[in-house]
């Protein structure tokens, strides 16, 4: 039993270290955490309703780097745990991320207390700075609006200020894309591809496939590689002997620029607030995009049409004759029974009954022959 569970043990171990092996790198770490070092500022109370905490978040987004980030919306929860990833703004209205993009551009800690102390006329602290920035983005993304009579007129200034003017960003690129993200084809002889990757770096990206074995990353000239720079073209070259599969490329990029105003939301729909990056960084970043063949379905083999055949006249036949209907047999003499052969019924049955008579007779003789001779 010992020796069962010792094979068991090790077989366990080599599956666990086979999975860890065949795990893209590029997945190790390329999401981004919150700290903890979150800066508070004044809480805001939107209109009608409970006031809401506001705070300056890190948000961990490469080995050595960080990025402060306000959140998106007033609902939900900040989950320290959570991962992270760059996003884009897919999911909002485009006018509504260029204005975020605009605000955050425009507002603490992208400029300074000072110079926007001036642009709004009265002194600013940190909070309250915090929380004027924090209250203009969550008017533009989610339309919530401060309650004018509950909340600090330093942080109202601010808010008006931000939100005074039609200022808006346009997006710049995505710090690392893969297009198309999803390609399909049927019964490929050639690599399958291209596969675009955009990047705002300059470094070299890794590249990795996971899924279906027996199929490989090429260049442009069909040499296998682990490596692409921005704008390069990726292909997959799959082998004959597996008709069909799925397999997904992942891109990782290393200390990519990261513009303010970016959206990082939970990987993997994981429900967590969504942050707003509210200066430039650099990140480690990565992207996918699979790639799928399959067998071409086989082509129904040609049949050759019928020819119609001649059903031949049937021959004439002769008319049948009506047979002529075969004669009934007779009784002859000697098949008829003898009427004398017959037993009569009346004769046989007085002669049972002359024969029980004479037994009664016979009987009571005998009984009075017996008195008598007792007598």
């Amino acid at each position: 039993m010992g020796i069962l569970h010792r094979c068991a043990t090790l077989f366990s171990s080599f599956v666990l270290v086979a999975t860890l092996a065949g795990t893209p790198a590029a997945l190790a770490d390329d999401f981004s955490r919150v700290e903890r070092d979150a800066v508070s500022g004044t809480d805001l109370v939107p209109a009608g309703g409970e006031p809401v905490a506001t705070a300056l978040y890190s948000l961990r987004t490469g080995s050595d780097d960080t990025v402060r980030a306000y959140t998106a919306s007033p609902d939900g929860e900040v989950r320290r745990r959570a991962a992270y990833v760059e996003s884009g703004w897919s999911d909002a209205p485009g006018e509504d991320a260029d204005r975020a993009r605009w605000v955050v551009a425009n507002a603490y800690p992208h400029r300074d207390l000072m110079s926007l102390s001036l642009d709004i006329g009265l002194p600013l602290g940190e909070e309250q700075a915090i929380a004027g920035t924090q209250a203009a983005l969550w008017r533009v993304l989610s339309g919530t609006e401060p309650d004018r009579e509950a909340n600090d007129e330093t942080v109202l200034a601010l808010y008006d200020h931000l939100l005074g003017t039609d200022g808006a960003l346009a997006a710049g690129p995505r710090p690392l894309t893969v297009g198309p993200d999803h390609l399909e084809a049927t019964d490929p002889r050639e690599p399958l591809g291209p596969l675009t990757v955009s990047s705002t770096g300059d470094a070299p990206l890794g590249v990795s496939l996971s899924g279906a074995p027996a199929s490989w990353l090429v260049d442009a000239q069909g040499r296998q590689t682990d490596r692409v720079t921005d704008g390069g073209e990726l292909y997959l070259d799959v082998s004959p002997s597996v008709p069909a599969g799925v397999v997904t490329l992942h891109v990782r990029g290393e200390n990519l620029p990261l513009a303010e105003g970016s959206l990082f939301t939970g990987r993997d729909g994981v429900r967590t607030r969504p942050l707003v990056t509210a200066e430039p960084a650099e990140a480690t970043i990565t992207t996918t995009a699979t790639v799928t063949w399959r067998a071409s379905d086989p082509e129904p083999t040609p049949t050759a049409p019928e020819t119609p055949t001649e059903t031949p006249e049937p021959e004439p036949r002769e008319p049948l004759t009506e047979a002529a209907p075969s004669p009934v047999a007779t009784p002859t003499e000697a098949d008829r029974i003898p009427e004398e052969d017959l037993p009569t019924t009346g004769t046989w049955l007085s002669g049972l009954l002359v024969i029980a008579g004479a037994l009664v007779v016979s009987g009571l003789i005998i009984l009075v022959l017996g008195r008598k001779r007792r007598e």
